[in-house]
């Protein structure tokens, strides 16, 4: 039986050829175990239906084949680990530097967490003159 990422990679490469101006990027990320497929533009994602019709025939012959695998098809996002890129097109709707814009910064966020749960802490005095707190609640 072939491995799952050769699997993958074969139609990822079909993908190139039959959809024009198709960007796709494949990694494999251990932590999770998910075998992560980004897609874009949204025009042949969302807009496409040969597209979404062979996204479906891609789920459905890899989940028969490896039923306990994980498979993620979704739009570029910075919370996909695709640090183990196993496969990229040729074809790049976004240049190397956007793909980098949606790379996730969690020394950004855990900071951010930081100062919000600090505003939180203080809200406690109630800076929030007259504002009903039950509608707050709601």
């Amino acid at each position: 039986m072939m491995k799952e990422t050769d699997f993958l990679i074969n139609v990822l490469n079909e993908w190139c050829k039959k959809f024009e101006g198709i960007h796709v990027r494949y990694a494999y990320d251990s932590v999770t175990e998910y075998h992560i497929v980004e897609v874009d533009p949204e025009s042949i994602r969302r807009g496409n239906k040969e597209y979404k019709e062979a996204e479906m025939a891609l789920w459905t012959s890899f989940m028969e084949a490896y039923p306990e695998a994980d498979l993620l098809i979704s739009e570029p996002s910075g919370t996909n680990d695709m640090s183990n890129c196993l496969f990229e097109s040729e074809s790049k709707f976004l240049g190397q530097s956007e793909w980098e814009k949606f790379r996730f910064d969690y020394d950004m966020l855990a900071e951010s967490e930081i100062t919000f749960t600090k505003k939180c802490v203080h809200s406690q005095t109630n800076e929030y003159e007259n504002v009903n707190e039950y509608a707050l609640a709601a």
